[in-house]
């Protein structure tokens, strides 16, 4: 069962939050689902499958450091005009304390360079990375979400 609280305007209070954070599935230009893949020497989330993203900086908007952190970890360079936001969650891991907005970008120009952070792990199907048995729960979301919302096909 999913640990995952999808917040609401009203849940997101000044000061609610210990971090705040800006995630995002990624189509690439072919087509796969780009994820990644944390070391096994990464702490509590060893081993674990994720999107990309990361810290919102002191002074950055979510976009922003979205669109950073794309470009840190992958080369990406991201028109913010092509994001897709698709919701704000917490997760029973950090006890409710760090808010994760969530988007998906389909990187329709082939921007991205290479996986700069971790082990880039690439899907062809939805399904196929909701089967990886360390998929981080608030990652499954965001994938279901992109399905549920008919971004990535499941064929």
């Amino acid at each position: 069962m999913t640990k995952i609280k999808v917040e609401t305007s009203e849940s997101i209070k000044e000061g609610a939050f210990t971090k705040r954070l800006a995630d995002c599935v990624i189509l690439t230009q072919d087509g796969k689902i780009l994820m990644q893949q944390r070391p096994e020497n990464w702490g509590n989330h060893a081993g674990v499958l994720n999107i990309f993203g990361g810290h919102v900086e002191d002074g950055e908007s979510i976009m922003q450091s979205l669109v950073r952190e794309l470009h840190e970890e992958l080369g990406a360079q991201v028109n913010s005009d092509d994001v897709v936001f698709l919701g704000a969650v917490s997760e029973e891991d950090t006890n409710y304390t760090e808010l994760v907005h969530v988007h998906f970008w389909h990187d329709k120009q082939g921007t991205i360079t290479g996986c700069y952070e971790a082990e880039e792990r690439r899907f062809n199907t939805i399904e196929e990375g909701l089967a990886h048995p360390k998929i981080m729960d608030y990652a499954r979301w965001a994938l279901q979400e992109c399905r549920r919302r008919g971004l990535i096909g499941t064929e």
